[in-house]
């Protein structure tokens, strides 16, 4: 064999290995969609299956602690919080009628957090404000980059099982009163959370990260008072 077909012959395999590795890639990643891991109805709806819901809030109405959460669903520290502490919280805490989470929107990063959270008020008259949140998380775009169009909105609450994503001023009026709330509490950032006894006063809780491990000794205090 000459030098040069030799050559030729090398390159042809090298090729076909590395044709082999993007196969083998594609395959692992799910064949390149943008899922995330998470941003399908079926995994939205199994996140929350047997919770109870009411308005914005989630879990049992018999939970003795109650925990509300400020956030902007273009906020990216508001999806890490929904996907790195959530799923535990739902596990050990809601799912077992000890805690009961409620959501306030807000929407000062811009044009698109008022969009989703209108629709995301709208969803909650529905009681399906929480899928319609994990899918928005799942599915977010880059900050004021008009992610949030007509199509985008719409295939979220489709896909949330929304009968309307009408966001009318009954749905401005939910998230305004959220607002209000945060208004009062000096809060400006997201996520923020307050912590307490269910009907009682509530307590300002930063945690230090989001991570579960910094919630749980919080959520655990209020269940032993």
């Amino acid at each position: 064999m000459t030098r040069s077909s030799m050559g030729i012959r090398l390159a042809v395999l090298a090729a076909a290995a590395v044709a082999i590795v993007l196969v083998a890639v594609v395959v692992a990643g799910g064949g390149g969609g943008d899922d995330k891991g998470g941003g399908s109805p079926a995994a939205a709806k199994s996140a929350l299956q047997g919770i109870p819901q009411s308005g914005i809030a989630l879990g049992s109405p018999d939970a003795p602690v109650t925990m509300v959460e400020f956030a902007d669903l273009q906020c990216p520290f508001c999806a890490e919080y929904h996907r790195n502490v959530l799923p535990t919280l739902l596990k050990r805490y809601v799912r077992t009628g000890q805690l009961r989470i409620e959501l306030r929107l807000l929407r000062f990063l811009g044009p698109d957090s008022d969009r989703l959270a209108r629709v995301a008020a709208a969803a909650s008259t529905q009681n399906r404000m929480w899928q319609f949140v994990g899918l928005a998380y799942q599915r977010q775009g880059a900050e004021n980059s008009g992610y949030a169009t007509d199509d985008f909105i719409n295939g979220l609450a489709t896909d949330a099982g929304l009968k309307s994503a009408d966001a009318g001023a009954g749905s401005d009026r939910i998230v305004r009163r959220g607002e209000d709330a945060a208004r009062s509490l000096g809060i400006n950032s997201t996520p923020s959370f307050l912590i307490g006894p269910a009907g009682g006063s509530l307590e300002r809780f930063q945690p230090g990260d989001l991570q579960p491990d910094a919630f749980i000794p919080r959520i655990q205090e209020e269940l032993a008072k």
